[in-house]
């Protein structure tokens, strides 16, 4: 047994090693204290890196200074793909829906623009008033979300660095995070409809944007546990709205999938990955799935 690790978003300037080495360092300590650790007993682990590479080629450029200026720079089916999450998001982080239609009054859009670029201008407007750090993530979450699914070059050449680690036929436990809840999705179902499912005793998706109706629509169905996953467990901090669906049910990707949504990852980042691999319940999972 083996264990592939997929990142999500704003890992570029990172390494597969880096990845590695935190994530690595954050279960040790997890086993240390809610022991004992099984890591040992892997074959090896190996992470995946492509955050370089998606960087580049997201079709939303987010600048960390100003949220306004991401939806600036959007193009082609941006606006209609994020509106509804975008959305969401805002009145998740506090802001109101008056907010919102007061920087809708305020918003100059070019003539001829998307039916949605203003509202989601003026969202992306009112989220900079009450959080812009989180605004910048929501938008980067997004953009990066529908580079990868809508945009075929973008989906190629992740795939092309994330396929690798799938190809061997040895059993692998798949651990996930945010954007890399969805590679690792892609990827499963790719090799399934390809007749070569991969056999795999765990796949964990935590953070994930797959809850998030734009993103699970995006595949096509059905929507299910991919072929030979013998366990799916789904983890999420509530206060993480790139988890904007903190369970993944029947309704939207089929039965026997296992939730854990009110992990506690703390009010700094909800999102991080090291407090979903702090949580006891996750690195339980990771060492059921050891032989």
């Amino acid at each position: 047994m083996r264990m592939i690790l997929v990142h999500g978003i704003n890992q570029q300037g990172k390494s597969s090693q880096k990845i590695l080495d935190a994530w690595l360092g954050q279960l040790h300590k997890t086993y240390a204290v809610h022991g004992p650790d099984p890591l040992a007993r892997l074959s090896r682990i190996e992470a995946a890196y492509y955050g370089d590479t998606l960087e580049a080629l997201s079709s939303v450029k987010v600048p960390d200074q100003a949220i306004a200026l991401g939806v600036e720079a959007t193009v082609d089916d941006f606006d209609d793909f994020a509106v509804e999450a975008l959305e969401e998001i805002a009145l998740r982080l506090g802001v109101t829906q008056a907010q919102i239609q007061a920087q809708d009054q305020l918003t100059v859009v070019p003539q001829g623009a998307g039916i949605n670029k203003k509202w989601v201008k003026a969202i992306a407007r009112a989220i900079e008033t009450v959080s812009p750090l989180r605004g910048t993530l929501a938008l980067r979450v997004l953009g990066q979300a529908h580079a990868y699914i809508r945009n075929q070059h973008v989906h190629d050449e992740v795939n092309k660095l994330v396929r690798p680690l799938f190809e061997d036929d040895e059993p692998a436990i798949v651990v996930s995070h945010s954007l890399g809840t969805i590679v690792a999705y892609s990827l499963l179902r790719e090799f399934a409809r390809n007749d070569r499912p991969r056999q795999s005793s765990l796949l964990l998706t935590l953070g994930s944007p797959l809850g998030i109706d734009s993103v699970r629509k995006g595949f096509a169905k059905p929507r299910t546990r991919p072929d030979n996953v013998q366990r799916w467990v789904n983890g999420a901090d509530p206060e993480d709205f790139v988890a904007l669906r903190a369970e993944l049910t029947n309704d939207n990707f089929g039965p026997g999938i296992e939730n854990y949504p009110d992990i506690d990852n703390g009010h700094d980042d909800p999102h991080s990955i090291l407090g979903y691999l702090s949580d006891p319940r996750i690195a339980r999972a990771i060492a059921q799935a050891i032989p």
